[in-house]
């Protein structure tokens, strides 16, 4: 008990220094893109002209140790790069300055490079690396087109289970724009990876960047392969060397590593019967049973932890359904529509554009203004498969009984030291011009004040509480603080 006090007493001390930490400042005009009068000099003598075709299929190679020097009239503040097939680890240098890049695997990757007061920078790839396009920016704010992804998220409010990549923007269309409007962190999960295709490598990113998503997605493990069952499918999972447990393996690590609050899958009757979208169902359903277990899968329970989903929902299902609204404009997307935006995602996937997709999603003459008028496989049509918080009462909301304590910050169910530390945390990074950790979920549970801002206060208050409640066992209401 004394340890627990002499901690809560000097994390309190150091909350309170914190609190003379300048507020973040204000966002600067847009950057203005040097690609173009850029001159680009490739230790190989290769052409450069491919980096900057707009074209992702085309791509110069570099050996392992082989530079890419960048020159500008003007000061060089960031560089977009994209590789092509995998990505690769690079460094940056320009004189006494010098930036790691690439060790998060991105193969869509920026580097901010406003510490270095350059116009000239080298790019030296430290593994053989393909390198399709690069974008060169000055001060300001990026276009919203460049992609500066963050990483796969710790805490997820919405886990939503892809098949394809393509799938995300279809039978689970309006989704994630609908969740990137209210501000909550989406993680895509892909089943399958498309490697032997590297055009829907880019369209992939392109197409989740554009629905609104920025925590890079985890790419699937198994190979893309047709089928009409799901006994298709295991049989052509068997013949490609993966076994039926090693899939639900992979569902159940999803679930403990990225612990939604709600996850969405696959109808499971694959809707138009696609054998994986059948087997993702499927093995999802068996991964929820087991994902709070430690003994079920434990390489996975001792690297995360363990996850009891509280919701789960998937496409078509009978019972306790749900109809979703994707045709309300949203603010967030410019008055777009969820639908409008997911339909935009999509032409992305430039070399899906010639199936029958691309008619059921948008009419036979691209006449579908609303995601209502698909009526076969209906995007908005959701059941609830599984909740430990009980079923929903009809209000069409997937985080109905999802509310989370006033400061329980990390959703674990209690207010505790822990919660501190993440305001803390969120409050850093948003200080330094990064997104912050929390989601507007979470971030309205961090709010201990009640002020509308998460702020060290917050971390103050609720390390308070803690101390009050739980070390020093006097109970006490936050409003007494």
């Amino acid at each position: 008990m004394k340890q627990l006090k002499r901690f809560a007493a000097v994390l309190l001390s150091s909350l309170l220094m914190l609190t003379v930490i300048p507020p973040c400042p204000a966002s600067a005009a847009q950057a203005a893109e040097y690609t173009r009068s850029a001159k680009y000099t490739a230790s190989n003598g290769y052409n450069t002209g491919v980096l900057t075709d707009g074209n992702e299929s085309t791509a110069i190679s570099f050996a392992a140790g082989g530079t890419l020097t960048v020159t500008c009239e003007e000061l060089i503040y960031g560089i977009s790069l994209k590789f092509n097939k995998k990505a690769a680890q690079w460094r940056v240098t320009a004189g006494q300055y010098e930036q790691q890049c690439g060790q998060y695997g991105y193969l869509h990757d920026y580097a901010d490079l406003s510490d270095f007061i350059s116009n000239t920078v080298t790019l030296t790839f430290q593994q053989a690396a393909q390198v399709s396009e690069i974008r060169v920016f000055g001060a300001g704010d990026l276009p919203a087109d460049v992609q500066v992804w963050e990483p796969p998220c710790e805490k997820a409010d919405l886990l939503l289970c892809s098949t394809h990549s393509d799938d995300e923007h279809l039978f689970f269309l309006g989704m994630i724009p609908t969740m990137a409007a209210k501000g909550y962190h989406v993680q895509v999960a892909y089943f399958v990876h498309h490697n032997g295709e590297p055009a829907r490598l880019h369209e992939q990113l392109n197409g989740l960047w554009t629905a609104g998503a920025r925590h890079y997605p985890a790419i699937g493990r198994f190979p893309d392969q047709y089928s009409t069952s799901v006994a298709g499918a295991k049989s052509n999972f068997a013949s490609a060397g993966v076994s039926y447990d090693t899939v639900v393996a992979y569902q159940v690590e999803m679930l403990r590593r990225f612990k939604p609050d709600v996850v969405v899958g696959h109808d499971v009757n694959g809707e138009y019967g696609h054998g994986q979208h059948r087997l993702n169902a499927e093995t999802l359903q068996k991964a929820l049973t087991l994902s709070a277990d430690a003994s079920a899968y434990p390489a996975s329970a001792q690297k995360y932890g363990t996850w009891d989903v509280p919701k789960a929902y998937l496409h078509l299902w009978g019972q306790n359904q749900l109809t979703m609204n994707y045709d309300t404009p949203l603010d967030y997307f410019g008055g777009r529509t969820a639908y409008q935006v997911s339909i935009a995602a999509y032409s992305c996937h430039k070399s899906q554009q010639y199936t029958w997709f691309t008619t059921w999603a948008r009419g036979a003459n691209r006449q579908f203004t609303k995601a209502t008028q698909i009526t076969s496989y209906s995007p908005c049509r959701w059941g609830l498969y599984r909740s430990t918080v009980g079923l929903d009462t009809g209000i069409n909301d997937l985080f109905e009984h999802l509310d989370l304590l006033r400061g329980d910050a990390d959703g674990d169910g209690a207010v505790t030291a822990a919660d501190s530390q993440i305001v803390l945390r969120d409050y850093a990074e948003r200080l330094a011009g990064n997104p912050g950790l929390l989601s507007a979920r979470y971030a309205k549970a961090a709010d201990a004040d009640c002020d509308g801002n998460v702020s060290v206060e917050d971390a103050q208050r609720i390390l308070k509480y803690y101390v009050l409640n739980s070390v020093s066992g006097k109970e006490t209401a936050w409003e007494e603080l």
